[in-house]
């Protein structure tokens, strides 16, 4: 016997996901301290996706829904206060472990229809719905509520030995790729998404590991993106290689041999992100990287960090795009580096390269994009980091983040 449930936290009066990375931070650290302390061992739990936690009782066949309200009590409190205006919601979903693990990826409207009660019988388990104030169970309706055995005997209850596939699930590295949506602004449109190493709730960035790591981690995002397009959606699908791998013949290779397995019949649809490009590249570094990528991808995109880039040094239709990575938390600075690398467009416009912005995280930051005209748009604030690519939708600009 083992109990295993993925807990979903909702934030805000209005029962949704924040988009706010600050904020998914901050879920995770109250949710983890209390945890830590309440669900001491034998009892397992991890932070599996940003808001989502998976929780396994070796000792139990079917987890306490009112015991967990303790723990939206004290979100509550945290976030807003004795009397604040928002609102913490649970959603606990219990079963096997596949669908354990493909409930904490889903996010949009089907989240939203189970929070209001409405079942669309996707998931074959059971789901309660938890706030400071009321425990409701909505599959099945009226369902049980408390844990099984009841926790008084639960206490008393030797643990067995977590069956190996629970203890691999909780203590494995957790799903390290995900898809980041690309919006053409001018259109209102994704046009298709790019694969990445970093998930929502990892800080860690490219620049800040050694360049074997990074080259295993696009390896990584190769086989990722290999495995997406066994079932293609509409879209260029973006798939990142590092500005100093690349000029290095033998790690040329290590992508070669990858990249020869990606179907042929996608390449016109498949575009090479370059990151961590220095400020002003070589002329013959730049050679050598069109020359390995464009016989297997129809674009290619820099990655740049640095929003005075030296656009100026660079061939005309060299590359198809230029775009600007943003980073930090000081918001003015990003900001400020947006208008910066933005504010020459004609210089784009002469060197036949389009300009995007990535990393786009707060609401000041999306509305200067728009003021700006940046072409193309990535971020938390556009679209979170999702399981599979967005593919190619119409979605209005106001309507931004977007969330399939």
């Amino acid at each position: 016997m083992t109990a295993i449930a993925c807990l979903k936290v909702f934030v805000g009066e209005d029962l949704r996901f924040a988009s706010s990375e600050a904020m998914a931070a901050l879920v995770a650290k109250v949710a983890s301290a209390y945890l830590e302390t309440a669900w001491a061992w034998p009892r397992r739990y991890g932070l599996v996706a940003p808001y989502s936690f998976v929780l396994a009782d070796p000792r139990a066949t079917r987890l306490d829904a009112h015991e967990l309200q303790a723990m939206a009590r004290d979100l509550q409190i945290k976030m807003f206060g004795d009397r604040g205006d928002g609102e913490i919601a649970l959603l606990m979903f219990e079963g096997d472990q596949t669908d354990v693990m493909r409930f904490a990826s889903m996010h949009g409207d089907a989240l939203k229809a189970l929070l209001a009660g409405v079942d669309d019988g996707a998931f074959a388990g059971r789901v309660c719905r938890i706030t400071p104030s009321t425990v409701t169970s909505i599959k099945p309706p009226g369902g049980p509520l408390e844990g099984a055995p009841p926790a008084e005997e639960l206490a008393a209850i030797e643990p067995e030995p977590p069956p190996g596939d629970i203890n691999d699930l909780l203590d494995a590295p957790k799903p390290n790729t995900g898809w980041w949506g690309i919006y053409y602004l001018n259109k209102e449109r994704f046009v298709g998404s790019g694969v990445d190493w970093r998930m929502a709730w990892d800080d860690l960035s490219f620049g800040a590991i050694e360049d074997a790591d990074v080259t295993a981690r696009d390896l990584a995002c190769l086989d990722a993106a290999r495995e997406q397009m066994a079932h293609p959606r509409p879209g260029y699908m973006f798939l990142p290689f590092c500005f100093s791998s690349l000029i290095k013949p033998s790690v040329r290779e290590q992508y070669r041999s990858r990249i020869e397995k990606l179907p042929r019949g996608l390449r016109p649809r498949m575009a090479a992100s370059v990151h961590d490009v220095p400020r002003e590249p070589s002329y013959g570094a730049i050679g050598q990287i069109r020359n390995f990528l464009s016989p297997y991808f129809s674009l290619i995109d820099l990655h740049v960090r640095d929003p005075g880039f030296r656009i100026e040094s660079l061939p005309a239709g060299v590359v198809n795009s230029i775009t600007l990575v943003l980073e930090g938390a000081d918001e003015r600075a990003r900001l400020a580096a947006i208008t910066r690398f933005l504010k020459d467009p004609e210089v784009y416009r002469a060197k036949r390269t389009w300009q995007g912005v990535a990393m786009v995280n707060s609401l000041k930051e999306l509305d200067l994009c728009r003021r700006l005209k940046a072409p193309f748009l990535s971020g938390p604030m556009v679209a979170p980091l999702a399981a599979v690519p967005a593919g190619e939708v119409a979605c209005p600009a106001l309507n931004l983040p977007y969330r399939t």
